[in-house]
């Protein structure tokens, strides 16, 4: 049973989850059955994300994209 939703999780743990080398972004997702998961996004995935990044925060799966370099768009 999951006692707090994901995006209150996440904002409790995005500091710590920010500071591991290579995160570049944390969101809230869904796994493919529709429950929510906390998404953790790095620019190049790595062994030592496998270590550093929780498989789990509070019951709510964390779930590693590789998304490459976020960069801010040009705007005219």
């Amino acid at each position: 049973i999951l006692v707090r939703d994901a995006a209150a999780v996440m904002n409790d743990h995005v500091e710590a989850l920010m500071a591991i080398p290579g995160v570049v972004g944390v969101g809230v997702g869904a796994l493919e059955d529709g429950a929510p998961c906390i998404l953790v996004f790095v620019s190049r995935k790595t062994g030592e994300h496998e270590r550093l990044v929780p498989r789990e925060l509070e019951g709510h799966r964390v779930v590693v994209e590789e998304t490459g370099e976020f960069r801010a768009l040009d705007r005219p």
